[in-house]
């Protein structure tokens, strides 16, 4: 099983976007947001984003965070040393940013074909659970341009939507999180009473909050977590991903989060030179 990744500096804040096409002010600059409701609204189902940058990046993922896909959507990632290049230096091919269950994984009939851990739906449903992420990882590469095409032809709104896009190098400890990961999803709906004596529901917003235990971290592993807590604190979103890469396309869904470390808590040395710390990541 693959450790966990958390991609704590995203190069994406620091590049030039831009766009294939945007519906009204709805441009690229919004995928720099760190708000739901701030996007990328293409006039159809196919978007081509290019990130460009004046000095190369170290990029091993690119994410898409808060879309309209479905499971059905492809996305292709190419990467080039300098923006002039015809070659690319790293090519995935065309992929299922956010595949659909294991066919036969579940009995069939039960659940729709084509089905995942997210709930689709445009951005007026982002509040409450809907929207999907969808995540290309690959070994790291150095480049100045990225150009990343998405196509979704079987999204409901009959337009493509994204929210936030993360690309970077991640960091992964030697040893991973021990067992005992919590996935919390949070409501903030509240039941109340009528006089009549009927429960009613304030209906809030949900979002998700993982918590894990790092307890056995290196001495390097431990110093690179406290830079990645001094750089970030509380205050600056990352991606965090407990299962990347596995098997299971829904258990890396469920735990794939990207937001803000919800604690600061100590880290711990049990024993000589081994370190622990709790983590605790609440989704944006």
């Amino acid at each position: 099983m693959t450790n966990l990744r958390i991609l704590h500096d995203n190069a994406a804040d620091r590049a030039v976007l831009t766009a294939a096409s945007q519906a009204g002010a709805l441009g690229p600059a919004n995928l720099q947001r760190d708000a739901k409701g701030a996007v990328l609204r293409a006039t159809g189902t196919a978007q081509t984003i290019v990130a460009a940058w004046p000095t190369q990046e170290a990029i091993a993922c690119v994410a898409l965070i808060f879309t309209n896909m479905t499971s059905s959507a492809r996305m292709r990632v190419r990467g080039y040393a300098r923006p002039a290049d015809a070659i690319p230096v790293l090519d995935t091919g065309s992929i299922f940013p956010c595949p659909a269950a294991v066919h036969g994984s579940f009995p069939w009939g039960v659940l729709p074909l084509g089905w995942n851990a997210y709930t689709p739906g445009g951005v007026n449903t982002w509040a409450r659970g809907g929207g999907a992420d969808g995540v290309a990882w690959f070994p790291s590469v150095r480049v100045r341009k990225l150009v990343i095409d998405i196509s979704a032809p079987q999204s409901p709104e009959g337009y493509l939507e994204i929210s936030r896009l993360v690309a970077g190098n991640y960091w992964s400890p030697e040893y991973n999180a021990e067992y005992g990961a919590q996935l919390q999803l949070q409501d903030s709906s509240e039941d109340y009473r009528t006089a009549a004596g009927d429960l009613k529901t304030a209906v809030g917003t949900t979002s998700d909050k993982l918590n894990i235990n790092l307890a056995h971290l290196t001495p390097m592993d431990r110093a690179r977590l406290m830079r990645i807590l001094r750089e970030n604190g509380k205050g600056k979103a990352m991606l965090f991903s407990l299962f990347p890469e596995n098997p299971d396309p829904l258990l890396e869904q469920d735990h794939m989060l990207y937001g803000k470390a919800g604690n600061l808590d100590a880290v711990a040395t049990p024993y000589f030179e081994t370190y622990s710390a709790p983590l605790q990541i609440e989704g944006i």
